[in-house]
């Protein structure tokens, strides 16, 4: 897939792929383990509305060790899984908070949140097509 460019608010310029399918691989190659790390991904993906969404309650309330927390929580998380667009996206917001730049942040955050749909399907679909035979 090629890449393209993230452009406006989150970082312009950034140019990243959606998602590195390399990425589960080596995580199984770690644990050991395909289900586990297909599990870790599944867990990912239940728990990214939770963690946007305290992430942008955080940004809103200028809370920024709050934001702070989950950014760099979903930040390892979404590399783990090899979601590298989304992962850009929060390091753009983390950056932002960093500099004490709180309506960036929010401005950043409200983008990142907009990638987290495609971020979501992507994973998903790489899942599936990755699945495992299924022995009967």
């Amino acid at each position: 897939m090629a890449a393209e460019q993230v452009v406006g608010p989150v970082c312009p310029g950034l140019t990243v792929d959606e998602l590195d399918p390399a990425a589960l691989t080596r995580l199984a190659a770690e644990l050991e383990s395909d289900d586990l790390a297909r599990s870790i991904a599944r867990t990912y993906l239940r728990m990214l509305d939770a963690r946007l969404t305290r992430a942008a309650s955080a940004l809103d309330r200028r809370d920024e060790v709050a934001a702070m927390d989950v950014l760099l929580s979903l930040r390892v998380s979404s590399a783990t899984v090899g979601l590298v667009r989304l992962e850009s996206a929060v390091l753009c917001v983390i950056d932002a908070v960093r500099r004490g730049e709180a309506d960036l942040a929010r401005e950043r955050g409200a983008s990142m949140l907009g990638l987290a749909p495609a971020a979501r399907v992507a994973l998903r679909s790489h899942l599936d097509r990755a699945a495992p035979p299924v022995v009967a």
